[in-house]
């Protein structure tokens, strides 16, 4: 008994010595407190242990890449918006499950009659035509999604192919809350993802869909996310699958006795046996992400399939103006389908994944036109409730990948670095409050397609939200990610990593001195105005210098070796144009602790450096009496003459 409560006493005093240690660290900062000589050497040998071990753990240290960089802002330019009014009034409208013939139009033309056909998908390259019913007043939905319509007046006709949602009974009847797993999170699940747009290019190409979708629906933007293959088909199949192309059914087209794609075990297939509604909607059908070089399915994937639209409506572009299907954007039709698709199965669980790359894929600018269109869409979505029980994940496959941008350090980076966010409603928030603090604890994390696979996996079955395994190559973002994640454990391969690598730089190297006085000067200039008060500082000792760049394999990726993807071509032989820098120095008088992160231009041969950039890692204590008060700013900088 003895010896145990001699331990717990033992214990306490360690618990209380480590706790005064921190709070005398956090309140010196803030406030000034005289220290002596042995216990500034103590607190900063062990701060330096600390801060060593830090470094040491975040295995991936992501590029900070400027927004707007002159680098990048040389390829942005305004697009005008899309201008559809030439192509006259639609006569008819599908909206849910019901094409209308429009009362203005028949106060216009008079009497209108139109031929509804339906259209019947045979596979994944071949439509037919199903039965036409003829009416003077609207079509509901019966045998499929998309009808080509052709209306007559006395004296003017219109035709077009159009798209809702019928509603099928057998879907209807087998789709309920009621089968979900009690583990479920019971949500629906809506993806809407664009075709080429990096986390940057979203925010400067769509910011008023990216202000929204952050400080009004409160999404949480995944800082660390990185792709692991080359292209559309090598970052939607972990998301959809859990697995590369490579580990699944051969399905190529170019290869005899292939697989179609329906081997694959989507994460549609997993919801639509809990329960859900499935839908798939991907415009430029020419290419097509499981069509382009793939199979394609031979059955309809999911319960809804926008597809056979697509093909239907392919041969109509010509007569519509540019980037328009008769009256509106062609972007807004599938935005129109995934408000159908809610409104149709409004109390049924559903899930859909909708991908649009015509506007992205092969344009850096073009995708701004929808910036006004995306932000009523969303804000749609939040004002009519949708979003109060479905988590909403707005992505991206990767970054731009045309010539002129790879041929830039940062536009190879931002390829890597794909926007990708989740809004999760309030009711989740309160309710599953670790797995939410996991995540939001994840977002600066390294993260790649198969953790948004294994996080789509546990919202139908949150049964761990503890801390991940690293040793995974697939983990929840409800799961807690160490630090020490780094690309290889993600499995990703070191010229798709995006993570910068340090190397330690000699002090005695003649760049380092210039770096350290470089930062001096800068915190002199920054006290110059109260000379009269604060030392002229200077160097006592560089600690250490470490050199912060891309790794080795990202520089020299050129393009695919192969027409699959899976082969890097690692010819090419690009510049940086800058290096990051990091430097530890004491300082006199005081002995002051600085680190700083510097900027060098290599073509300029000029280094930069920001006071927002600049730390005080030890405590200033009395140094800086003379100014507390007046100009408490410069606490951290300013050693008092007095």
């Amino acid at each position: 008994m003895r010896t145990l409560r001699t331990m717990q006493i033992k214990k306490l005093i360690l618990l209380i010595l480590f706790s005064i240690f921190f709070i005398t660290v956090l309140f010196a900062i803030t406030r000034n407190s005289p220290i002596n000589d042995f216990d500034r050497k103590f607190r900063l040998e062990k701060i330096d242990e600390i801060i060593h071990t830090q470094a040491s753990s975040l295995a991936c240290k992501q590029p900070k890449l400027p927004v707007f960089s002159p680098e990048m802002m040389k390829f942005v330019h305004e697009e005008l918006p899309l201008d559809c009014t030439g192509a006259g009034k639609d006569w008819v409208k599908c909206e849910d499950s019901e094409c209308k013939i429009q009362e203005e139009i028949k106060n216009l033309h008079g009497s209108i009659t139109c031929a509804f056909t339906d259209i019947i998908r045979v596979n994944d390259f071949e439509n037919t035509n199903g039965e036409t019913t003829y009416s003077d007043s609207y079509y509901k939905l019966e045998a499929s999604d998309v009808v080509r319509v052709s209306c007559r007046s006395h004296s003017n006709e219109w035709s077009s192919t159009l798209t809702g949602i019928h509603l099928d009974p057998n879907v209807w009847k087998q789709s309920s809350w009621n089968k979900l797993p009690s583990a479920a999170l019971k949500l629906n699940v809506l993806m809407f993802g664009f075709d080429s747009i990096s986390r940057n290019s979203f925010i400067r190409k769509l910011p008023k869909s990216y202000k929204y979708l952050t400080e009004v629906l409160h999404g949480d933007v995944l800082q660390g996310y990185n792709i692991i293959g080359d292209g559309t088909p090598q970052a939607l199949i972990p998301i959809l699958t859990g697995k590369t192309e490579l580990e699944l059914p051969d399905t190529r087209k170019r290869f005899t006795n292939t697989k179609f794609v329906n081997s694959y075990p989507f994460i549609w297939n997993d919801f639509k046996d809990a329960g859900y509604v499935t839908g798939f909607l991907e415009d430029v059908p020419e290419l097509g992400t499981f069509t382009y070089r793939l199979n394609g399915f031979n059955e309809t994937p999911t319960d809804h399939y926008m597809r056979p639209y697509y093909l239907a409506s392919l041969g109509e572009r010509r007569k519509w103006p540019k980037l328009c299907t008769g009256e509106i954007p062609r972007h807004q039709v599938m935005l129109n389908q995934i408000k159908n698709f809610f409104t149709v199965y409004k109390d049924k669980p559903k899930f859909l994944f909708g991908f649009h790359g015509e506007l992205s894929h092969d344009d850096y600018n073009l995708v701004g036109v929808a910036d006004n269109d995306l932000y009523k869409f969303l804000k749609y979505m939040y004002e009519s409730g949708i979003l109060d029980d479905t988590i909403l994940i707005v992505m991206a496959d990767h970054g731009h990948r045309f010539a002129e941008i790879r041929n830039t350090i940062q536009g190879k980076q931002e390829e890597r670095l794909p926007f990708f966010s989740f809004t999760f409603p309030q009711n989740f928030k309160n309710h599953f409050r670790q797995a939410y603090e996991n995540f939001q604890n994840n977002l600066d994390k390294l993260t790649t397609p198969f953790d948004i696979h294994s996080t789509l996996k546990t919202v139908l079955n949150l049964v761990d939200i503890g801390e991940a395994d690293i040793n995974e190559r697939s983990v929840s973002l409800f799961t807690k990610i160490p630090s020490e994640r780094s690309c290889s454990h993600a499995y990703i391969e070191p010229h798709w990593c995006a993570c910068l690598e340090w190397k330690k730089i000699p002090v005695t190297a003649p760049l380092t001195k210039r770096i350290a006085d470089v930062l001096v000067s800068t915190l002199n200039n920054y006290t110059e105005s109260h000379r009269h008060l604060c030392e002229v500082l200077s160097v006592l000792n560089i600690e250490w210098v470490m050199k912060m760049t891309p790794n080795e394999n990202l520089i020299k990726y050129n393009k695919n070796a192969d027409l699959d993807g899976f082969v890097a071509d690692l010819s090419a032989k690009m510049q940086l144009k800058s290096d990051l820098y990091q430097i530890k120095v004491i300082l006199l008088p005081g002995n002051s602790i600085f680190e700083a992160s510097v900027t060098y231009l290599i073509d300029e041969d000029k280094l930069n450096i920001k006071m927002s950039d600049i730390s005080r890692i030890n405590m200033y204590g009395r140094q800086a009496r003379c100014i507390e008060d007046e100009f408490p700013h410069l606490r951290k900088y300013c050693y008092c003459k007095d």
